[in-house]
């Protein structure tokens, strides 16, 4: 193309040297004029036609661009999904090969300690560091037992009968996030409460499976006690 653009100047430059003299319609300097307008008219042509050449590549770019932006996005949704999956496999795992555990951690005095799976779960997906396991008594609207961290004083606003106010399986107060178990066991509902530092929490699923988790083990520990007693 910059060689056909050189070619029409070189011409251009000497239709004066070619062009001697007029005719009988027009004179030397019209028809010099003429062949001159007519060159740069072609040049012109030539230049629209690789302009729209180069606007149709680089639409094509930017076509191409977008399509490989969203498929980068796609696959970091993907591996991002696939990521939260493995976790929640992982955390359903631990909590699996946990149970056979129980028994013998069971017991022992510290008896808080069968619930420690289930609060590191809570930690992780929650992403954060305090968190409180309680159950309640649905009937008599009290706490029977609570496990806190750190400490107590810092989920002391949740008290049987404000836990019990709600009949939701999860909902918010405030800065904090609650989960009530699915399914009560012998007049007893286990809750996790813990602060919830994003707008929308995630893996709600699994906060109720943790919920019916700790449950269990509740149950397991209370049967044992009576098994002791008697």
């Amino acid at each position: 193309m910059y060689w056909i653009y050189l070619l029409i100047f070189i011409i251009t430059v000497f239709v004066p040297q070619i062009i001697r003299e007029g005719n009988a319609f027009f004179r030397e300097e019209d028809v010099e004029s003429l062949i001159i307008l007519c060159f740069g008219v072609f040049a012109f042509v030539l230049y629209l036609a690789k302009e729209k050449e180069l606007l149709k590549v680089f639409r094509e770019k930017l076509h191409l661009q977008r399509k490989t932006n969203d498929i980068t996005k796609d696959l970091s949704d993907s591996y991002s999904y696939i990521g939260g999956m493995n976790r929640k496999f992982d955390i359903v795992k631990n909590l699996i090969f946990h149970l056979p555990e129980v028994q013998s951690q069971i017991t022992s005095k510290n008896h808080i300690s069968i619930y420690d799976p289930i609060l590191q779960a809570v930690k992780v997906l929650a992403k954060e560091e305090a968190v409180a396991l309680r159950f309640v008594d649905v009937k008599k609207k009290v706490i029977v037992k609570s496990v806190d961290v750190p400490t107590k004083e810092y989920f002391s606003r949740f008290s049987g009968e404000v836990l019990l106010r709600s009949k939701k399986i999860f909902w918010e107060e405030d800065e904090f996030a609650l989960v009530r178990s699915p399914r009560k066991a012998k007049n007893i509902s286990a809750f996790l409460i813990f602060p919830k530092v994003t707008n929308q929490l995630e893996d709600v699923e699994m906060f109720k499976i943790l919920a019916s988790q700790s449950l269990l083990l509740f149950e397991l520990d209370i049967q044992k006690q009576s098994l002791e007693e008697k």
